[in-house]
């Protein structure tokens, strides 16, 4: 059963945690969506992956089939109210992003590429938080792909199944974009969660078999690969300094008094995306550029960059560890992302990805 909220009890505990109102209402949006999220009974997919009926192939001539695409204007495009007169600028740079998992309610094992409802809910929740972070500095081109339901990572015979098929829509998205979009300009790719599995296996099963089109790729983004798994390729590395190039960034945020010891591994590298270096030490709380608070219509009707200055983050045995400081309802927001900050690897360090894409990029 999906849980009822009532918005005005809701907001009236969180005045009674913080009494500071505006905080509060640039807060209430992202809870009451996460809420959202997190409470509905998700329906799955009961079926062997070769009783399914075949989805339609993508067709990505079809602009229709990009999420995100320079032609036509999308989320990613959008930047928070309160940076509207951002002067970062780029030329020549594209970014291909691969969106994260978001198919948490079906009963298929892919999602059709004409799934409407899904693909705005895909736009709202993803591009205004994550791919926008390169907007303005770079061509941001994100095929829509035949996603993978959540339950395919708990199935290791119908969901390797339906792994393939994303895969196979991303290749045939990434070849598309080399031979008609890409026209030279310099390449870096990003991802989250389902998105950077989906890019691990673009590196593993097509760049590192060819190499001239490998060495294309400038940089990487392998964001929250909670399978946390060891990435590595002789010529392919994690970054280790903030002006690194033909390399990868990867981190996976959680509370810093997490006690989740299933998900830690030594040998897992791990990028900090406040000093983006991989050497252990924790970043300054004064480096901390805000955290990126999305918009939800009837409250927020743009997103905005809030909270700089409060947070800190340090590697630990393959993960990010995260902790905040003066924080509002932070006990409560903690609860909701059930001890990790999974959801919130891009939102947390926006700011510092964007000024750190610029100052690395620029060169």
């Amino acid at each position: 059963m999906p849980i009822v909220i009532n918005i005005e009890n809701l907001f009236g505990l969180l005045m009674y945690k913080n009494n500071n109102f505006a905080k509060v209402k640039k807060l209430l949006h992202y809870i009451v969506l996460l809420i959202t999220i997190f409470s509905c009974s998700a329906r799955v997919p009961l079926h062997t992956f070769e009783e399914e009926i075949p989805k339609a192939d993508p067709d990505y001539s079809n602009i229709n089939h990009w999420m995100a695409h320079p032609d036509k204007y999308d989320p990613s495009d959008v930047l928070p109210a309160n940076i509207l007169n951002d002067t970062l600028c780029l030329d020549s740079i594209d970014v291909f992003f691969v969106y994260p998992t978001i198919y948490f309610d079906g009963l298929e094992w892919n999602t059709p590429i004409e799934n409407k409802k899904l693909n705005r809910k895909i736009s709202n929740l993803v591009f205004k938080n994550q791919a926008n972070v390169f907007s303005g500095m770079a061509h941001i081109y994100s095929p829509i792909y035949r996603q993978m339901h959540i339950h395919g990572y708990k199935d290791n015979i119908n969901g390797i199944k339906a792994f393939d098929i994303a895969y196979e829509d991303i290749e045939k998205a990434f070849k598309y974009y080399l031979k008609y979009y890409n026209k030279g300009n310099r390449i870096v790719l990003a991802g989250h969660s389902q998105g950077t599995h989906l890019l691990q296996k673009l590196y593993t099963d097509y760049l590192f078999e060819n190499d001239s089109i490998f060495r294309k790729i400038e940089l990487a983004y392998l964001i929250g690969d909670l399978s946390i798994r060891n990435f590595s390729h002789s010529n392919f590395s994690v970054c280790e300094n903030p002006y690194d190039l033909n390399c990868y960034l990867t981190w996976n945020s959680f509370p810093s008094d997490n006690s989740i010891s299933s998900f830690k591994n030594q040998n897992i590298p791990v990028s900090n995306p406040i000093t983006f270096r991989n050497n252990g030490h924790a970043s300054l709380y004064n480096m901390h550029k805000g955290i990126l608070v999305s918009s939800f219509k009837f409250l927020l009707r743009k997103s905005k960059i809030l909270y700089p200055k409060i947070l800190s983050a340090k590697a630990d045995d393959g993960l990010l560890l995260v902790e905040l400081q003066d924080f509002p309802l932070w006990d409560l927001y903690n609860k909701l992302f059930k001890d990790n900050f999974h959801f919130l690897d891009y939102n947390l360090f926006w700011m510092n990805i964007r000024e750190n894409f610029y100052e690395r990029m620029k060169k």
